[in-house]
């Protein structure tokens, strides 16, 4: 009789131990006010992944978490906005989430080689943004092996039509990006991962320009405050637009006043 209750605490104290395991294991999941960044990433036990956050301006680290064996972890956010979340281990190598309220993010990839290889799920806007990402990797990769090739040639006087090629090549692959980046804008006018699109640079080269595009960040500001209204980025997009049409009503009134190649009145000439 004694043994078989012996056998009942055991076994019962084994059973609460594995529950109790499980429930520290198991996957942290936002609350109502909450965002929650979970992680697995290869290649990163006994490393430091920092999260930051960037305003729409600047980027400021809000956290960080050593990774265990298990190459998993997890940040808990409680934003007052939506907002635009960097995971990185190393610099310039970092993936760009976009969160909200309520919002569990699963994200995925080589530590390594984590802008090339991050995915994400349980964000409506990161899933539009990564869409867009997969396809300028692809790209870059594209572009990425025109530089290799072109450095080796460049020195070269006999490859002239060569280079050519290669800069028409480039080209098109430019206008495929750009008209890639407004199909998204077009789609997506109310969506936060539209100002990424708009102020990315393609091999290090805009792909609008704020003047000359005015009409794509005027869209953005009116979808964006209808969706994010009083959001700080969104503010902040808004103040940079009335910005922007300011200084193109300068410059057409001083066309109107000073045709190009004419001298201000002001202008004396040195003697």
């Amino acid at each position: 009789m004694m043994k078989n209750v012996k056998n009942t605490i055991v076994w019962f104290l084994l059973i609460l131990v594995s529950v109790v395991f499980v429930s520290c294991k198991k996957t942290p999941k936002a609350g109502a006010d909450e965002i929650v960044i979970n992680g697995k990433l290869t290649n990163s036990a006994g490393k430091i992944i920092w999260l930051s956050e960037f305003d729409g301006k600047s980027t400021h680290n809000i956290d960080s978490a050593y990774v265990e064996e298990d190459e998993s972890f997890s940040f808990k956010i409680k934003p007052k906005y939506a907002g635009f979340f960097i995971v990185s281990i190393h610099k310039n190598d970092n993936a760009f989430l976009i969160g909200n309220k309520g919002e569990t993010i699963m994200l995925t990839g080589d530590a390594d080689h984590l802008s090339s290889s991050w995915n994400a799920r349980g964000s409506n806007e990161t899933k539009r943004y990564l869409t867009y990402w997969n396809v300028s990797r692809k790209q870059l990769k594209q572009i990425d092996s025109l530089t290799v090739l072109f450095r080796s040639i460049h020195t070269e006087p006999d490859n002239l039509s060569m280079r050519i090629r290669m800069d028409s090549i480039f080209n098109a692959l430019m206008e495929k990006q750009r008209e890639d980046a407004t199909h998204f804008i077009n789609k997506y006018p109310g969506a936060l991962a539209s100002l990424l699109v708009i102020d990315a640079k393609f091999s290090k080269l805009p792909l609008f320009y704020e003047e000359r595009d005015i009409n794509y960040f005027k869209m953005l500001d009116s979808g964006l405050s209808k969706t994010y209204k009083g959001n700080p980025i969104v503010v902040n997009f808004h103040e940079r637009v009335q910005q922007i049409l300011r200084s193109i009503k300068y410059h057409q009134q001083n066309n109107r006043l000073l045709p190009p190649g004419e001298l201000s009145p002001s202008y004396t000439p040195n003697r």
